[in-house]
């Protein structure tokens, strides 16, 4: 726990939003336990009712809006969002979304987070069909704080 620490971040098999009530609830343990450790979320943004999680994470109080300083207060520091693509066909290719999920709703949760001024960071591979330089801008103008490209695993 020292300054460069990154903190925690919510990510691997499975999308960690399904569980929002347990994550926020691990986050308050925390808290609790030791303040001023920084979390992070890692996302696709395509999970089951939309607006409630939404309102979950922005009503917990313990999510960092504005210029909150993450090294006073445990809160979720930012949340990532993987944004394969700009094109809704080579985005449905790549994420194979469930249940009629689409880009449009991972557009959606990435501008209502930026308008509630949540860091909000998108990431994309370096995929064969996929323009970076678009999907970057389509972040960007979605509100989005800043844009990772990671490489392209077959």
């Amino acid at each position: 726990m020292g300054e460069n620490d990154p903190g925690v971040v919510f990510a691997g098999f499975g999308e960690p939003l399904l569980r929002v009530d347990t994550l926020l609830d691990t986050v308050n343990l925390v808290k609790e336990e030791q303040n001023g450790v920084p979390f992070r979320i890692n996302t696709n943004g395509l999970f089951f009712d939309d607006d409630d999680v939404i309102t979950k994470l922005l009503d917990s109080g313990l999510v960092a809006v504005g210029d909150d300083d993450m090294r006073r207060e445990t809160r979720i520091q930012s949340i990532s969002v993987f944004l394969p693509s700009n094109n809704a066909a080579t985005y449905a290719e790549i994420m194979q979304p469930p249940e009629g999920k689409s880009l449009l709703d991972a557009i959606g949760f990435i501008a209502s987070l930026a308008e509630a001024g949540v860091h909000v960071e998108c990431t994309a591979v370096e995929h064969p069909a996929v323009d970076l330089a678009l999907t970057e801008n389509l972040a960007m103008a979605l509100g989005a704080s800043s844009f990772r490209t990671r490489t392209y695993h077959r």
